[in-house]
């Protein structure tokens, strides 16, 4: 059922009762707005994007219905000009979805869901003035191949680039000091990553399922590695973590299906949960006299791992640890070990487990 709603244009003044129908989408009321606003001249139009904002609240989520995201009967409603030089892939009128190549030419950060779901955006150039790359900005850009981040950028924030799916390597200045989680997610055709030595951590999900990274050097600024970090990067052959890391966490290279050896540093007192799960090319892993515990899951369905041997240091194991790494032979469990989780070692290729050491947890 349509309703009506009072629109006030900022900052013209123009006011008009529009109607909004009932399946409609925040992109739609965007279109509509697009055409009913004041503006310059249309070459503006061409640059600009519609702003709207609920009470002191800025419409973000551009599939989000309506009826949910306005519940009132007022909205206030300004075109943004955007100082940006574009070309677009309609001939007959530019919607910003409709954006292919566009140069920033001044500005201090790109807002959030700035270029959002422009899915003919295949280059952006950002300037030198831009510090900040905000919080889904170029979000399912999915013909963007090139961005090239300038060194004045000190943050990337969460999901900026998620879903860039024709993005094929990325140059992270010397500048950038913080990347949130999943900016890069699913960039599904990015083959390189450069990471500079000025990160301290990275974030979870940053770079899960970039499927074609086939390798990945982490520099020994790095102290953190968020949870899922690298999950589902099934192309990844080799990487290399630092030895300023004391936990490799939960679930970091789950799924790197590609990833034969893994060298632990000394500096790691704790393998989390799921870290390695169904890695199954892994054939050889190094864990050092650091580590106190496995965690649950940890090298579960790491179907090609010959043998393990784990360290005098090591006190729990947890449950289904190495549950069906069906190619495993050979574990050593020193005495240090007072805990083993329910079916820690189910499904390997060895009729033997430490009954006395096996406790049962909960389940998943």
């Amino acid at each position: 059922m349509a309703r009506v709603i009072t629109v006030h244009c900022a900052p013209s003044g123009k006011e008009e009762a529009l109607k909004l129908e009932a399946d409609m989408t925040v992109r739609e009321f965007r279109r509509q707005l697009h055409g009913w606003l004041p503006c310059g001249d249309e070459s503006q139009r061409k640059m600009s994007l519609v702003e709207v904002v609920v009470g002191a609240t800025p419409l973000l989520n551009n599939e989000e219905m309506v009826s949910e995201a306005i519940p009132g009967a007022e909205v206030l409603a300004f075109l943004s000009i955007k100082p940006v030089k574009c070309s677009c892939a309609s001939s007959s009128g530019c919607e910003p979805e409709d954006l292919r190549v566009v140069e920033i030419t001044a500005a201090g950060q790109v807002g959030p869901s700035a270029f959002q779901g422009c899915s003919y955006l295949a280059s952006v150039a950002i300037p030198d003035s831009v510090t900040v790359i905000k919080h889904t900005a170029f979000a399912h850009c999915r013909s963007l191949k090139s961005v090239a981040i300038p060194n004045s950028v000190t943050q990337i924030d969460n999901l900026a680039f998620v879903e860039c799916i024709s993005l094929e390597s990325v140059a992270i200045p010397n500048s950038v000091t913080r990347i949130g989680h999943s900016a890069f997610r699913n960039c599904s055709s990015l083959t390189s990553v450069s990471i500079p030595d000025t990160m301290a951590k990275i974030g979870a999900h940053v770079f899960a399922g970039c499927s074609s990274l086939t390798s990945m050097t982490i520099p020994n600024s790095v102290t953190q590695i968020g949870h899922s970090a690298f999950g589902g990067c099934c192309s990844l052959t080799s990487v290399s973590i630092p030895d300023t890391m004391t936990e490799i966490e939960s679930h970091v290279f789950a799924g790197c299906s590609s990833l034969t050896s893994m060298t632990i540093p000394n500096s790691v007192t704790q393998i989390g949960d799921g870290a390695f799960e169904h890695c199954c090319s892994l054939t050889s892993v190094s864990i050092p006299e650091t580590v106190t515990v496995i965690g649950k899951r940890a090298f579960r369905g790491c179907s090609s791992l010959p043998s393990i041997t784990i360290p005098n240091s090591v006190t729990q194991i947890g449950q289904r640890a190495f549950e069906n790494c069906s190619s495993l032979t050979s574990v050593t469990v020193p005495d240090s070990v007072t805990r083993i989780g329910k079916g820690a070692f189910a499904g390997c290729n060895f009729p033997w487990v430490d009954e006395c050491n096996e406790e049962s947890e909960e389940s998943d």
